[in-house]
């Protein structure tokens, strides 16, 4: 099922599965306050620009080999990314963009880069399931005293609707990190790694259609650069 023996995954693999659950632990804590401290305008950008660290980690570490088509179609998608998650109007509507939050949102930009990068990488020698279910479990074992420690039970305050809608998220988000897992096990974690960042569209497209919110101007010249980048990559080989 996975392709490897759990008993061949050497000392150093599990150091490195420990030491990533640990990373994408502080990806959480950080990101969820950034989100809580703001300003979200920001914070969504900085956040949508891990894939540059994704894809150099990739071609520096890995040794992958882009051609000049593939370069400027990851381009067009983490430009179209971060200006689809970017409202200019907000920018200059004279708030302070300088804070803790936009710290916070830095390093969990950073943390996500690396973690991902680590998850496709050992997907290639452990197969796409092994990395994360580990990380998975790892990372369940340093929430629980966590939330023991600060006696913080948030599901007794749950009701069935909310419940449901949580469960629903937790499986998405679980099945889209195994595709990307898969993705990076059989293909470029380049180029994998920046196709997996255009989840801002469902935000801001539920935005509009559910709450009529209009895009800015960058934010439509987002969604083309977005587009051309995805067929771009799609078509060059």
């Amino acid at each position: 099922f996975t392709g490897t023996d759990i008993g061949s995954i050497s000392v150093g693999d599990w150091a490195l599965l420990a030491g990533m659950s640990l990373l994408v632990l502080g990806f959480y804590l950080s990101f969820y306050k950034a989100l809580q401290i703001g300003p979200v305008s920001i914070v969504g950008p900085i956040l949508a620009a891990h894939a540059v660290i994704i894809v150099l980690m990739a071609v520096v570490l890995l040794g992958e080999r882009l051609n000049g088509w593939q370069v400027a179609s990851i381009a067009a998608i983490i430009g179209g990314v971060v200006l689809l998650s970017t409202d200019f109007r907000s920018l200059m509507s004279g708030q302070m963009l300088v804070g803790i939050g936009i710290a916070l949102a830095v390093f969990a930009s950073v943390a996500a880069g690396v973690w991902q990068f680590s998850i496709g990488a050992l997907s290639r020698d452990l197969g796409w399931f092994l990395p994360l279910y580990f990380s998975r479990v790892f990372l369940f074992s340093m929430l629980l005293p966590l939330a023991a420690w600060r006696r913080a039970w948030p599901w007794r305050h749950l009701t069935w609707s909310m419940g449901v809608a949580v469960v629903a998220v937790g499986l998405l988000e679980t099945g889209a990190l195994f595709a990307f897992a898969r993705g990076a096990e059989v293909g470029h974690i380049s180029i994998v790694g920046a196709a997996s960042t255009i989840y801002p569209i469902i935000p801001v497209l539920g935005g509009v259609y559910l709450y009529k919110e209009r895009l800015a101007p960058n934010q439509l010249v987002g969604l083309l650069l977005m587009a051309l980048g995805l067929v771009g990559l799609s078509i060059v080989r």
